[in-house]
């Protein structure tokens, strides 16, 4: 259910809990299926079953909550670190705007140029010239 990414925030101890719960309220709901089933006479075949139900409904909901909770907790992080990079920038207007400059750092990229590679009969016709 959980996967181990390192760039996620660790997974919260309550997405665990439910997701534990969850697992053996799945157990609980085979083992009442099969007691529904064993024909035992102290057994009522029909509380057997709800139960069965019952337990694989609120597996259900444990393992969605479980789910939900680890959610919540990466976008929290990416929501963070957002902010982080919005406020950084916005200190480097302000910053920018202190000396009298308005304009935001450059950050160097790596030029690129582009090869288009055309036939030599094209290139002729439409008077391309080789450098």
């Amino acid at each position: 259910m959980f996967e181990v990414d390192p760039d996620k925030p660790d997974i919260p101890a309550l997405a665990r809990i439910q997701l534990w719960m969850g697992i053996v309220c799945m157990i609980g709901s085979v083992v009442a299926l099969l007691l529904a089933f064993s024909g035992y006479e102290w057994i009522n075949e029909v509380l057997a079953f709800a139960s069965a139900i019952g337990a694989f409904l609120i597996a259900l909901l444990f393992v969605g909550q479980a789910k939900t909770l680890e959610l919540q907790a990466v976008i929290s992080a990416r929501v963070k670190s957002r902010f982080a990079m919005e406020g950084t920038m916005a200190g480097l207007t302000a910053m920018a705007n202190q000396s009298g400059e308005r304009k935001l750092p450059v950050i160097p990229q790596k030029q690129t140029e582009r090869v288009i590679k055309v036939p030599d009969k094209d290139a002729r016709e439409q008077g391309v010239r080789l450098r």
